[in-house]
Formats: C-alpha cells, sequence, structure tokens
C-alpha cells in the first residue's frame, strides 16, 4: 500500500494504522515520490491525496493508471467541488473518494472491500474477522 499524501501527520497516522494492520506500507509527500514508488513497486493500493504541490492528485492519479492499471487507486480530500468530482467520476477519473477528516475504521473497512473485489493475491492473506 502507498499512502501519498503533502500533510505528513495524516500520511503517519494511516502508515502506522495500516501497519498494525499486517499493510506493508509505504509513504510518499508528493507527487513526484509516488510515481517513483509506483513504478519501483506497483502497489496493489495507493491512498492518494487530491490537492497538493506539485502535480495534483488527478494528475498523479492519471500516471499511476499508465504506470500501474492494476493499483487500486482511492482519492482522499478535505476539499472538493462537488459538481467537479461529478464530472471526474464520470468521467471514469476517481472511481473512490473518501472525504477527510475520515474514520479510520470505515476506511480499513473500505480497503478490505476493495481487495477483495480485486484480483490480487493479496486479498487471500486478509482475515476477514478482524475487519468485523
Amino acid at each position: 500500500m502507498l499512502v501519498v499524501d503533502d500533510n505528513n501527520g495524516i500520511r503517519r497516522l494511516m502508515s502506522e494504522f495500516f501497519n498494525q494492520q499486517g499493510f506493508y506500507v509505504r509513504e510518499a509527500s508528493d507527487g513526484s515520490t509516488a510515481l517513483q514508488l509506483v513504478m519501483e513497486e506497483k502497489p496493489t493500493l495507493v491512498l492518494l491525496d487530491l490537492r497538493m504541490p506539485g502535480l495534483g492528485g488527478l494528475e498523479i492519479l492519471a500516471e499511476i493508471r499508465d504506470l500501474a492499471p492494476e493499483t487500486i487507486v482511492v482519492i482522499m480530500s478535505a476539499y472538493f467541488d462537488a459538481k467537479d468530482l461529478k464530472k471526474a467520476v464520470e468521467e471514469g477519473k476517481i472511481e473512490h473518494f473518501i472525504i477527510k477528516p475520515f474514520n479510520l475504521e470505515e476506511v480499513r473497512i473500505l480497503i478490505y472491500e476493495l481487495l477483495n473485489k480485486s484480483n490480487n493475491p493479496l486479498k487471500q492473506t486478509l482475515n476477514p474477522s478482524s475487519f468485523a
């Protein structure tokens, strides 16, 4: 899993939380670092902040789709325009979106559900009872 957010506190919180759940988590504070990690490691899932300095979330998302089309991407943001979000969803740019602040337990359940729906080998290592 890759957590991409320019806010160090959010990155660390999510990284520590998902490490405790048994996930291997990498962190990136900017788009360039995120894309480098995607190229090198092809993460199963990326939690991606929408608004960051430099490359924005939608730009990074487009690059991830090219580099690792099988990677699940969940967009996170505290700031969004409903009209822009609707357009991005309709255009197929965004499939999964969570609004900050978020409940970590709800994010964990979402991640578990997304991984179980996907065809990746990680889903076989998840224990459904730990997500109750």
